[in-house]
């Protein structure tokens, strides 16, 4: 009798999802492609070709208009997160090109396998173009992409064709893929221009728009929101006494969490607003933060040492204002009143961020007998 062996696949667990930005320049336009309203599109895309041929003719802002709804709608279909368009003046001569960001899903495979995929496929599909795989500076130091360049000719309609017949045009395009490191999505970036003359500026710029390219978790994203809201105030030096305070709670938050690493950069000490007073509406410094990080330590240890803070300053009757098991926390002194501590691990880096913030000035506490108490 043959015995037999049941294998349960492995239930696949959701990977988390970055959240990604870039910098565009100021002179390029974004096409509606956030809307599935086809009226809406029609309508912001006429507002925009009325503000970029604001002194030329009614035929021309006609050709425009339906140049780009067709080209909404064949990049909408094609799954683009985003689209833009510039209009210049180079050397006396209009000149524009097109550029597109196109965020695609990873299935059961790494960033590494599908860099290679991506090299393998492009090369086969456009043998005569320029495929290789390059490295990318970026706000994460340097991610690994692949960077098509080559030819991509279109027909241009009848209606927008200055002939009134189809008219093929010559176009160059770059195109960066760029897998996340999450392993779960791709990001795509596509530029597009007729304008060969001016393929050494639109290369050069879009070169500039790639490299700012960066990518951030839930709890990195939570902590720049947090550090946003108190803005350090140039020129103004805390109070001693409240700096002596912060030192003293960060030492204890040190002891706490008994990690070993290295601490020599990110010590920063500054008088800021207070996000209460922030959302307010008021400007001027209400308190002081002092922020600081451990560095160079196994992220398995120093997620251990946040959940040994959560749990010692809860037991010392500190108030849990929230957090992630392991990953973030956020703690209040004084039943929530008091100093006020927030650490963020950083998954990947080695480091844990500490932010330690002194309670608002504008906050009046009278004596424990006061009427008013």
């Amino acid at each position: 009798m043959t015995e037999s062996t049941t294998v349960t696949p492995p239930v696949e667990t959701e990977k988390p999802r970055l959240h990604v930005g870039w910098v565009m320049p100021p002179f390029f336009h974004e096409l509606p492609l956030d809307t599935d309203d086809g009226d809406e599109a029609a309508e912001r895309l006429y507002e925009t070709v009325q503000k970029v041929l604001a002194g030329s003719t009614d035929e021309d802002r006609f050709r425009m208009f339906v140049t780009y709804s067709a080209i909404i709608g064949d990049l909408r279909d094609a799954g683009a997160v985003y689209a833009g368009f510039c209009t210049l003046d180079v050397d006396g001569r209009p000149s524009t090109a097109t550029v597109a960001v196109y965020r695609t899903p990873l299935r059961d495979i790494t960033a590494e396998d599908a860099l290679a995929q991506a090299l393998s496929a492009l090369q086969r599909a456009y043998p005569g173009d320029d495929v290789r795989i390059s490295g990318l500076p970026c706000g994460k130091g340097e991610a690994k992409a692949v960077v098509r360049i080559g030819d991509a000719p279109f027909t241009l309609a009848p209606e927008a064709s200055p002939t009134g017949q189809p008219l093929q045009v010559p176009r160059g395009q770059i195109q960066v893929y760029i897998p996340l490191p999450n392993d779960a999505e791709m990001l795509v970036f596509e530029l597009s221009t007729p304008c060969m003359e001016d393929w050494d500026l639109y290369s050069e710029l879009f070169a500039t728009i790639v490299r700012t390219l960066d990518w951030a978790t839930d709890e990195e994203a939570e902590m720049a929101a947090a550090l946003s809201q108190a803005q350090p105030v140039p020129d103004v030096a805390p109070d001693p006494a409240v700096v002596q305070e912060l030192y003293a709670h960060s030492s204890r938050i040190l002891d706490v969490l008994a990690v070993r690493g290295r601490m020599d950069e990110g010590n920063q000490l500054s008088a800021v607003t207070c996000a209460d007073c922030w959302t307010k509406g008021l400007r001027s410094v209400c308190t002081a933060r002092h922020q600081w990080q451990i560095d160079d330590a196994e992220d398995a240890s120093l997620a251990a040492a946040l959940v040994r803070l959560d749990e010692v300053s809860q037991g010392q009757g500190w108030l849990k204002l929230s957090g992630t098991p392991g990953r973030s926390v956020s703690l209040a002194a004084d039943g929530g009143s008091g100093h006020q501590v927030n650490a963020t691990l950083v998954p990947g880096r080695r480091r844990l961020v500490v932010e330690v913030v002194a309670p608002c000035t504008r906050t009046v506490r009278g004596p424990a007998d006061s009427v008013f108490g």
